[in-house]
């Protein structure tokens, strides 16, 4: 597949229903075909270059519009560009448990989040500067506390996923923040998973491991690369399902509490 290259982008906000969503529209010589993407910043809308001005406008058209569809079929698709309401105690469940979350404010350079007792986060915000977005920050900083609570029981399943079925030299495994990608994997053994798989069912977290070992195998897409998924997880397609109609909603977004 040819590569792109960014030659224009130009930045607007769409109402859909009353939720005021960025839009980052993005003008790519080397694309052939208009797609759209929501991302944790953004609707990104992806054009080629060299349309005609009537064209352009009604991709454009035609993007916002399936944005807006995706929004009443899916609201948790665009869930993370919700407001989250400004509180002293939030409450937000991760696994069984349910977690007590209480906001304060530091003279720090930086936000922070610590443990105070068994299922008792205070999160601390950083006061120097602009105000914080709240549903940035703090989102941010469940993810990163997560992930550090259960990055080695994800790296000891990564590693038994891997003796069971693969074989191959892993160098690390690391927990990521991210919303454009599931996971990733180097060609060098680094293997990359959103932390938003915490969330997940563990058989879909299970999945998408497979998925990332299997490059290790071959690194591309090839019907190649799926036979080796397939080999060691032959439902696989269920649980890219899963995530398909059930990723949007995988957020660390707590609950305000009264």
């Amino acid at each position: 597949m040819a590569r792109t290259r960014k030659v224009h982008e130009s930045r607007t906000t769409v109402d859909l229903d009353g939720l005021r969503v960025p839009v980052r529209i993005i003008t790519e010589r080397g694309r052939r075909a208009t797609i759209a993407a929501v991302r944790q910043r953004a609707l990104y809308i992806r054009l080629p270059h060299g349309l005609a001005a009537a064209a352009r406008e009604q991709r454009i058209h035609e993007m916002l519009a399936w944005a807006l569809r995706t929004a009443r079929e899916k609201p948790e698709a665009f869930a993370h560009f919700t407001g989250l309401p400004r509180a002293a105690r939030y409450v937000f469940g991760f696994g069984e448990q349910e977690y007590e979350i209480g906001v304060g404010e530091h003279a720090l350079a930086h936000h922070k989040i610590v443990a105070t007792a068994a299922h008792r986060l205070q999160i601390l915000l950083c006061t120097r500067g602009a105000r914080p977005a709240m549903n940035r920050v703090i989102p941010k900083l469940l993810a990163k506390h997560f992930a550090a609570q259960e990055l080695a029981r994800v790296a000891r399943r990564v590693h038994e996923l891997n003796a069971a079925h693969f074989q191959r030299p892993i160098r690390g495994v690391k927990l990521s923040d991210t919303y454009s990608r599931w996971g990733s994997c180097s060609h060098r053994g680094n293997i990359n998973l959103a932390t938003r798989l915490l969330l997940a069912p563990d058989a879909v977290l299970d999945a998408v491991i497979v998925h990332e070992l299997a490059h290790l195998v071959h690194a591309d897409h090839s019907p190649r690369f799926w036979a080796e998924v397939a080999r060691a997880l032959p439902d696989y397609k269920k649980y890219d399902a899963w995530l398909k109609e059930h990723g949007g909603g995988l957020r660390f977004i707590p609950t305000p509490v009264d």
